[in-house]
């Protein structure tokens, strides 16, 4: 005979019914946190969101709530939460998917303004209704700190018109308002945004404003010199800028003599890229000139930073990429001059360009005398199988020679 079916118990029974009855009756007061988990794994994924956000932390309980609404989730990106992935991925959804002509701006506000307790960074795929983000910026008073904004269009189809993506000049003068005001916002990804100099000029102005953004990535847009002069404004002394990609717009040569002046003074800015421009022999010059000269070239120990002939301390660049712009052999003496004198970069890129063969010797040399590079790629510049090697070579010691000084001071102590 089998066993009789025992009835539930009545700490079971209890469970069920709050869980059942949670939406009525909201509350998690006066159970253990083994109860309270046994409740939430009972309530339904489908309360209103303003009630499970302001009661719920379980991350089971978001994991499924997020799985069950998108695929492919990944929590990465969202601070490995489950809660942080759904409440981010919910507003952007609210933001891409509204329309300035059938929504509801006033419930759009309420969401923004209840969600900024657990969104910090807003990646934005697309903005079809050129949203005024200054609206974004005043409902969330204290969030984002992540802006990522692109203004292109997803699953057009036929109805594909060149002119429905990138910026227009009215949105760079909200977003610049934004910027001016905001206290909170430290990354601002503006890739692929058809951002020319008028924009760029009009973006700077409201940057200039702005004491919290220290990364900025402008890369695959228009940019050329006009607008990169306005945006040097921005790394000299006073700026706050320590991140800054550049890559792949339309910067020539006096955009490079614009950053060399900027960056000979910046006391912020650690990180550069500058690949697929055209900044040419000259502008690629006036950049390593301004790293190798004196002021950015001797390091200050009791600070830490570097110290130039006023006595002041200005953080010098640790990265720096200069691949595909057009530089040639003209390069070259300005490129071993800073290798020689340059002691803050860690990390330099000029690949793709045509440095050529005559003078891999000498670049050579100047490797050796810097101890402070542990990354240099030559890669397509025409050196030679021969001198390629040996810079990987000197790298390679000179990275295993850290790792063992790491491994001894670490044994000492």
């Amino acid at each position: 005979m089998s066993a009789p079916a025992l009835p539930p118990s009545l700490k079971d029974l209890c469970i069920k019914t709050v869980s059942a009855n949670f939406q009525q009756n909201p509350t998690f007061d006066g159970l253990s946190d083994d109860l309270e988990k046994r409740v939430t794994d009972g309530l339904p994924l489908t309360l209103p969101l303003h009630l499970a956000a302001a009661l719920i932390s379980d991350e089971t309980y978001w994991k499924k709530r997020a799985c069950l609404r998108w695929r492919n989730c990944v929590i990465a990106p969202h601070g490995r939460s489950w809660k942080q992935l759904y409440m981010e991925q919910n507003l952007q959804e609210a933001l891409e998917q509204f329309d300035t002509g059938t929504g509801d701006l006033a419930a759009l506000r309420s969401l923004m303004s209840f969600s900024q307790r657990f969104v910090h960074c807003l990646r934005l795929q697309q903005l079809p209704s050129h949203l005024d983000l200054q609206i974004l910026f005043d409902a969330m008073e204290h969030a984002p700190s992540c802006l990522s904004l692109s203004y292109s269009l997803q699953a057009v189809g036929m109805d594909y018109d060149r002119a429905m993506f990138g910026m227009k000049l009215a949105d760079c003068r909200c977003l610049a308002r934004a910027l001016a005001r905001t206290e909170t916002l430290v990354v601002l990804d503006l890739t692929n945004n058809c951002i020319d100099d008028d924009k760029m000029r009009m973006l700077a102005s409201g940057l200039a404003d702005n004491i919290t953004i220290t990364h900025l990535n402008l890369s695959h847009n228009k940019i050329s010199d006009r607008g990169l002069r306005a945006l040097a404004k921005l790394i000299d002394k006073h700026g706050v800028i320590s991140w800054l990609d550049l890559s792949d717009n339309q910067l020539h040569t006096d955009s490079g003599r614009a950053l060399g002046r900027a960056i000979s003074h910046s006391q912020a800015l650690v990180h550069m890229n500058l690949r697929l421009n055209r900044l040419g022999d000259e502008g690629c010059q006036a950049i390593c000139d301004a790293l190798c000269h004196p002021s950015v070239s001797a390091t200050n120990s009791s600070t830490g930073g570097v110290s130039n002939s006023s006595g002041k301390t200005a953080a010098p660049l640790e990265q720096l990429n200069l691949s595909s712009n057009g530089a040639g052999v003209g390069f070259v003496p300005s490129l071993c001059n800073m290798l020689r004198y340059n002691r803050g970069l860690v990390q330099l890129d000029v690949s793709s360009n045509s440095l050529g063969e005559q003078l891999g010797n000498e670049l050579l040399n100047a490797l050796a005398s810097n101890t402070g590079l542990i990354g240099f790629d030559v890669r397509g510049c025409g050196l030679g199988a021969d001198v390629e090697e040996q810079v990987q070579e000197q790298l390679m010691a000179r990275v295993e020679r850290r790792e063992r000084v790491k491994l001894l001071g670490a044994a000492g102590k």
